[in-house]
């Protein structure tokens, strides 16, 4: 099993967002690709693979705990599950709970390892090297902090409509924060091409953790707020989608490969729990079946 330790193996969120993505996304359609694309399963081909971001890739376990260095790494996390795909000349996974885009740049995380101990994770960009050749990154969210954005949609019980979509201290809050998303992930992208000019990059989307309707506990909002939540989300994706393709790096839509697969699906089909968990995945994070499928859409997004 692979660890951090390298082994050998439309808005109308933005102002004018909706025009510039589209005028980029025209342009990049009409323009043939320039990244290296390489078949990576099934070829002898050398892949360096380094796996950046939060616990969307760490995949936490309440049951593994937050692991050594307090990251809270698990087996389940996509990053893993990719490796165990495609059979890397090496992998570095340094992925981390609550990471944000200066502690993939400049800033050490400090985390906190079952022991009380304290500890400062390295900026996770100093594992590329000129030599990586395939890189992916979950960022964004701990930037966005998003459940604060978006946790007023929630009720504390259901058949209740909290109108956050009406709301405009909700609005403007979204807006300053979205209008910042941009920068991040170009200052994340910038110093990943700069490098590992060589690699393969992929930016894996948000979303896909709440569906059209609550359900409980999981998800109290109403059918009204459910549908500003969703819209919320594709924003989300829409800004990782356009500053990846200006980055010349693949983007990889969870949100939409998740439908039918949300908080409220039954657990068999799951992908991600919502704002109660009854299993050991964390509430709001993917389950091991959602991180199987990200792994499975990023192998196909690669090839």
């Amino acid at each position: 099993m692979y660890s951090k330790i390298e082994t050998r193996f439309t808005s109308r969120w933005l102002p004018g967002f909706g025009l510039i993505a589209a005028a980029l996304a025209l342009i990049v359609s009409s323009c043939p690709r320039t990244d290296n694309a390489i078949e990576y399963v099934g070829t002898n081909s050398v892949i360096e693979y380094v796996a950046l971001g939060d616990s969307r890739a760490a995949a936490p376990d309440k049951v593994v705990g937050p692991g050594l260095d307090g990251c809270g790494r698990s087996a389940n996390g996509y990053p893993v599950q990719i490796a165990d795909l495609i059979r890397p000349t090496s992998f570095t996974d340094m992925s981390c709970a609550g990471a944000t885009s200066p502690n993939i740049l400049t800033t050490a995380q400090v985390t906190t390892s079952p022991d009380g101990r304290r500890h400062d994770a390295t900026p996770q960009i100093s594992a590329l090297s000129a030599r990586t050749t395939l890189v992916t990154i979950s960022i964004g969210g701990n930037d966005l902090r998003w459940w604060d954005l978006v946790s007023p949609c929630f009720p504390p019980e259901q058949n209740t409509d909290a109108k956050c979509r009406l709301d405009s201290g909700v609005q403007d809050r979204v807006d300053r924060r979205l209008t910042e998303l941009a920068g991040w992930i170009d200052a994340d992208l910038d110093a990943v091409v700069a490098k590992s000019p060589k690699a393969t990059v992929v930016v894996v989307g948000h979303g896909g953790i709440y569906g059209p309707r609550g359900c409980g506990a999981t998800a109290t909002f109403s059918a009204l707020d459910a549908a500003w939540v969703a819209d919320f989300f594709a924003t989300i994706d829409q800004v990782l989608r356009v500053r990846a393709t200006a980055h010349n790096a693949r983007f990889v839509d969870v949100r939409n490969a998740a439908v039918g697969h949300d908080a409220c699906a039954p657990p068999e089909s799951r992908w991600f729990e919502g704002n109660v968990s009854t299993s050991s995945t964390p509430i709001r994070h993917p389950t091991p079946l959602g991180s199987r499928a990200i792994a499975t859409l990023v192998v196909d997004a690669i090839r």
